[in-house]
């Protein structure tokens, strides 16, 4: 909305924060928190010392359509997250390690953006809260300077969301779950800032498995209640027909 509602093409600088905010009606907050989620998406990019400016045509984009069939399967069919999961630890661990190595003052400066607005996301809105968490791995993604990894990253945006959101749904449950993450990406995060790469590596490896242990746990757990429940209404049945 804030690049079609200005006519805006890339290449085109975005008008000055307190210009662009009074058009639009809205807070400079909440406008610096729009353009930091489009810079970490890859619409917008920042350029020290000149100004944001629109991205060229996203490059992920033949990427993100060909996923978009899988993202139903992911929000409604048990394993599948798993397969997210997997892809999730190949990417992320690496993207992190190199964020430490690479990072410079802009990347820092969106990458402290995207954590606070992760860590005050409401943690009762599932969807809200993934966009976030989405959009705080998408910076580690664009500090790593790969521009490979980052498309990557950039065309699994949709589904890493979708991911996210569901595995929030069924953690949420669990008591202290979304403080208990919060730390790790705290962990991450400072990891970076720091530039201890291993270490940043290491974190990220650890939240994702993290994560993985507990929802293999909930989905283990489903199944042996609705084993249970299919037996106990066979033995109900076998018992009536005897009686």
């Amino acid at each position: 909305m804030l690049i079609d509602s200005r006519h805006l093409k890339p290449g085109d600088r975005v008008p000055a924060e307190r210009d662009l905010a009074a058009d639009l009606g809205v807070s400079r907050s909440s406008l610096r928190e729009a353009i930091h989620q489009l810079i970490s998406r890859g619409r917008l990019v920042s350029r020290h010392g000149q100004g944001t400016f629109v991205a060229a045509p996203d490059a992920a984009e033949p990427l993100r359509a060909a996923l978009l069939p899988i993202a139903p399967l992911a929000r409604s069919e048990t394993g599948y997250w798993a397969d997210v999961m997997e892809i999730r630890r190949s990417l992320e661990g690496e993207a992190a390690f190199f964020a430490a190595l690479r990072a410079n003052a802009d990347d820092k400066m969106l990458l402290t953006a995207a954590y606070r607005a992760a860590a005050n996301a409401p943690s009762g809105d599932p969807v809200i809260h993934a966009k976030a968490d989405a959009a705080f791995h998408m910076s580690i993604a664009r500090a790593s300077h790969n521009v490979v990894l980052h498309q990557v990253m950039s065309g699994l945006l949709g589904l890493l969301e979708v991911s996210i959101s569901e595995s929030l749904r069924k953690l949420y449950g669990l008591p202290g779950i979304i403080e208990l993450l919060d730390g790790q990406h705290q962990q991450i995060f400072e990891s970076i800032l720091g530039g201890r790469v291993d270490e940043a590596r290491r974190a990220a490896a650890a939240h994702l498995s993290y994560v993985e242990s507990r929802l293999r746990l909930i989905d283990d757990i489903s199944a042996r209640e609705r084993r249970a429940s299919r037996a106990f209404r066979h033995i109900s049945k076998e018992q009536g027909e005897r009686a």
